[in-house]
């Protein structure tokens, strides 16, 4: 074939290919540009700690464990699907980061091959979805949600992807209503994965005007109905549970200019960012003093909105492509105009509405074509794109290597990002280099005095420097910014249980466990404070709470021992100093409490035995208790 004939030919060369072929060259390319991920990673100290390496319910596989998942919250969300996705990856692979980020590849792939199938189901020209799904592949964008492990997001999409396969077999089967119900369960496990999933039904949305060729239509309004209920429901449930985990920002108050001209940036930022990825960033943070983005801006951002909805009813492909970019970021926007995060936009928004700006992209490029009569132009842009592209996200997976890179990064990027400068502190910390940590959390500080990540860590910083007084002022600075931050009051907990301020360590563990009502760790400091406080009977009622959860707890059941032989009931003390023992032989004190049981109930043998085991172990027994029994053993054999 002459070179000439093919760029004249090209669509139609094209068309005679296998979609199989097609597909199967895009994974591999794809495969290509994200191969730096195999040359090894560490987890991120941003949410990968917390989600994943620090999490009970991933690190301790069990029925058991998986049951908590499902029932209870985690970090001010509640994604159990995702949570169970980790644990499984954490028994097959522990703390090996690498194979979390492998697996997050393929997860991206099999959404690259769905998002073919169903582009090939809706669109007659090979040519546009090869370039489409290509460029949702290996844009820059996307490396965001394949580094960055915590984000489950990318799961979400392959339910959402699947639910929407089923529903292009319900239009294609004369809209059989039980072939919704497949559609319907993708939702709901869409969602369970990741509350983002709410935006499923613009997907059906479009599939339909596009399969079914009209934008009104009664079967439509009444599925949307539908869908528009179910996505109400679980957006009250997500912002209930949104509240359990805190306010990302407090104490901030911002005019309605001011939130008007960041949604105007965002708008523009988000299309700017698929066309020139060149200073991507994995943290854009909220401006702290006033806006200084001009009215212009406001003015660009609305002009393009316009612009966009006018042309959206020329063309039905452009009118798909531009509602499917402003419906998948429709959560990223709001989430800049609202201040619902602490940073005013994210790569992984938009990692579905790329697949919008794609759409409109082709469609750009092929009006040129058409306009200059220039085929060679044509595919010397999309060609460009795809090159640059790919170099772009097999480089960028290197600042996703470590967190080292990742904020060292994000600083050049914006050298006015606090979120960047604590969370490298917060690194360096981890490297146990606290001096380093230090400068960094105090950089932050100085970019906002408000920051109350920063006072929390620099915080820890003093307290480990056994600096206990500004360790406080800082910690309790974080939470009077932020009440509902539960790192800070677990911080002052520990400078208050060092420097021993009970009732205040009581009323912050009590604060503590309104907000992690089950966290066994500090019931048990609770129930230490009530045992010295002479409070029996609330040891024994925490303590028992304390094994319903975790019936292994050696510590809870010690505790109910030692109380109950406070109370004098010596065989309920008995019975539960027995349990502890059996859950930890290693503990000195257990044998010398049961020791001390075994005496009051007139067993001397057995309180020797204890008591000497006890001693054995490393306990430090009076040595009169010794001889005293010893003593009442002779008497008894005379």
């Amino acid at each position: 074939m002459k070179v000439k004939d093919f760029f004249v030919n090209y669509e139609e060369i094209l068309q005679r290919i296998s979609s199989h072929k097609i597909i199967l060259s895009i994974l591999f390319l794809s495969l290509i540009v994200f191969s730096p991920v195999f040359t090894g990673s560490e987890f991120l100290t941003y949410d990968d700690n917390w989600y994943i390496y620090e999490n009970e319910n991933v690190i301790n596989l069990s029925w058991k464990s998986i049951v908590n998942i499902f029932t209870t919250l985690q970090g001010g969300q509640y994604s159990p699907l995702g949570e169970v996705y980790h644990s499984f990856l954490y028994y097959l692979f522990g703390e090996n980061a690498t194979a979390f980020k492998i697996c997050a590849v393929l997860i991206h792939l099999l959404n690259v091959f769905l998002l073919f199938k169903i582009f090939i189901n809706i669109f007659q020209n090979k040519l546009f979805v090869t370039t489409v799904v290509l460029f949702f592949a290996i844009h820059p964008i996307q490396v965001e949600v394949i580094g960055w492990i915590s984000v489950i997001f990318r799961n979400a999409v392959t339910f959402m992807f699947l639910g929407y396969l089923f529903y292009i077999k319900y239009l294609e089967h004369n809209f059989e209503k039980y072939r919704l119900i497949p559609v319907l369960l993708c939702f709901v496990l869409a969602f369970l994965t990741k509350e983002q999933a709410i935006l499923f039904p613009v997907g059906l949305f479009l599939i339909h005007i596009m399969k079914v060729d009209s934008i009104w239509n009664r079967r439509l309004m009444l599925e949307m109905i539908f869908w528009s209920a179910l996505v109400l429901i679980f957006s009250l449930i997500t912002v209930e549970i949104t509240k359990t985990g805190g306010p990302s920002i407090v104490n901030r108050s911002v005019s309605f200019y001011d939130k008007l001209a960041l949604l105007a940036k965002t708008v523009l930022a988000y299309p700017s960012n698929f066309l020139f990825p060149f200073k991507l960033s994995f943290s854009y943070p909220y401006p702290i003093e006033k806006s200084n983005i001009s009215f212009l801006t406001i003015l660009i951002a609305t002009v393009v909105l316009l612009f966009g909805c006018f042309i959206s009813f020329k063309n039905k492909i452009i009118r798909f492509g531009f509602l499917w970019a402003l419906g998948f970021l429709s959560l990223g926007l709001a989430f800049a105009f609202f201040h619902l995060r602490d940073t005013f936009m994210a790569d992984r928004y938009a990692y579905v509405a790329l697949i919008g700006f794609s759409v409109l992209l082709y469609k750009v490029l092929t009006y040129f074509k058409n306009l200059l009569s220039s085929n060679v132009l044509f595919l010397v842009l999309i060609s460009y794109f795809i090159f640059s592209n790919a170099v772009l996200s097999f480089n960028r997976l290197y600042v996703f290597k470590n967190s080292k890179n990742l904020w060292t990064q994000a600083v050049k990027v914006n050298s006015k990002n606090q979120y960047a400068y604590n969370s490298l502190g917060f690194y360096y910390r981890s490297e146990n280099k606290p001096d380093t940590a230090f400068t960094l959390y105090k950089k932050a500080l100085n970019i906002d005095s408000n920051y109350y990540l920063a006072h929390s860590n620099i915080g820890k910083v003093y307290f480990n420097k056994k600096q206990y007084d500004s360790a406080l002022f800082h910690v309790s600075k974080a939470i009077a910014i932020n009440p509902l931050y539960t790192r800070a009051y677990k911080n002052r907990a520990a400078i208050y249980s060092k420097t021993n301020q009970k009732e205040l360590l009581l009323a912050d563990l009590n604060k503590i466990l309104d907000f992690e009502p089950n966290n066994t760790k500090y019931q048990i400091e609770r129930a230490k404070i009530y045992f010295k406080q002479k409070k029996y009977e609330d040891v024994i009622t925490e303590s028992s709470r304390i094994i319903e959860l975790d019936d292994d707890n050696a510590n809870a059941y010690y505790l109910i021992g030692h109380s109950s032989l406070m109370r004098k009931d010596y065989e309920k003390a008995n019975l539960f100093m027995n349990k502890a023992i059996e859950r930890d032989g290693s503990n000195g004190m257990y044998y010398f409490v049961r020791s001390l049981c075994q005496y009051r109930v007139g067993n001397m043998n057995g309180a020797l035995q204890d008591a000497a085991k006890a001693q054995k172990i490393g306990y430090k027994v009076n040595g009169a208790y010794l001889k005293g029994l010893i003593q009442e053993i002779q008497k008894q054999r005379k």
